[in-house]
């Protein structure tokens, strides 16, 4: 049950983008490309060779990995956090029998969200998933041990949250489609997605390619902000599900926890409805004192 109920930020599925949004990265070479992609194919090569059940061998597994993460923590952090996320899947599903596995996703994700403003939102909210601390098992941690591995959990999701929430736009109208294919200027007498070398007209076929690059930026803030939206139905729950668990086992810290929602969440009913939640868990692990009278 422990399994299945803690690993809820994990199950979210990756989302393979046909175009990387790089955050604060520079635009990578073609070579730092091809590399990438040759890397991935490494990844995905070795995920195809495992067994099935739970008797693949972490420890080679963990060697892989770690060629992988040295290779490219120092590099493109996108690039790096892509390549990481999908490192972290075997981890956390059902391939390799060490609970210790957990504790491996843990610290990747955590290594790859060390500059997560450098790394695309929703790639941020997916390695959230994998940070994640066991709570019920005979081997998860206690006392000042789990104090400290929660808190870390709890600020990464409320990072996490607070830059979705930021990201978007609440101007967005859903409505508002691009357009399918562009228009050339009336004045050339030509079809829609004509290719814009057609155009012999210098001046038209300026204006043409601006309205070309004027849908594709639309286009893609459509589908932006679509995924966003999407991410929103669930993340926020999810993270606020994990948090109220992690918050409700001693050792109890309220006054930490009311202090990182306030400065992660804004809106009042959500951190409110997260302080009680936990307030009333709280106090049904306290035992009572005995009535005097």
């Amino acid at each position: 049950m422990e399994k299945t109920i803690f690993c809820f930020g994990v199950v979210i599925p990756c989302l393979l983008l046909t175009s990387i949004s790089f955050g604060e990265n520079l635009e990578p070479s073609e070579a730092e490309k091809q590399e990438y992609k040759q890397d991935m194919a490494r990844i995905r090569a070795l995920e195809k060779s495992f067994k099935p059940g739970l008797v693949n061998d972490l420890e080679d597994y963990e060697k892989f990995a770690d060629g992988i993460q040295n290779k490219w923590r120092d590099r493109n952090r996108e690039y790096n956090a892509r390549l990481i996320l999908r490192i972290c899947g075997p981890l956390s599903s059902g391939t390799f029998e060490d609970d210790r596995r957990y504790d491996l996703a843990r610290e990747y994700a955590l290594s790859a969200l060390e500059r997560r403003e450098e790394v695309s939102v929703e790639i941020e909210l997916e390695l959230t998933g994998h940070v994640v601390t066991l709570m019920c098992t005979p081997s998860a941690p206690k006392g000042a041990d789990f104090a400290q591995r929660r808190k870390k959990d709890v600020e990464i999701r409320l990072h996490a949250w607070k830059r979705l929430t930021d990201a978007i736009d609440p101007n967005w109208d859903p409505n508002d489609l691009p357009l399918l294919n562009v228009t050339p200027p009336p004045t050339t007498g030509m079809r829609a997605g004509i290719a814009p070398e057609a155009i012999k007209d210098p001046k038209s076929r300026a204006e043409y390619e601006a309205a070309i690059e004027k849908n594709r930026q639309k286009a893609e803030r459509y589908r932006k902000q679509s995924r966003l939206r999407t991410w929103s139905k669930r993340f926020p729950r999810r993270a606020e599900e994990y948090i109220v668990r992690a918050y409700s086992k001693p050792p109890f810290s309220l006054d930490e926890l009311s202090q990182y929602v306030e400065k992660h969440i804004a809106d009042k009913k959500t951190r409110v409805r997260i302080v009680d939640a936990v307030t009333k868990n709280m106090e049904k692990q306290t035992p009572k004192e005995p009535s005097t009278q």
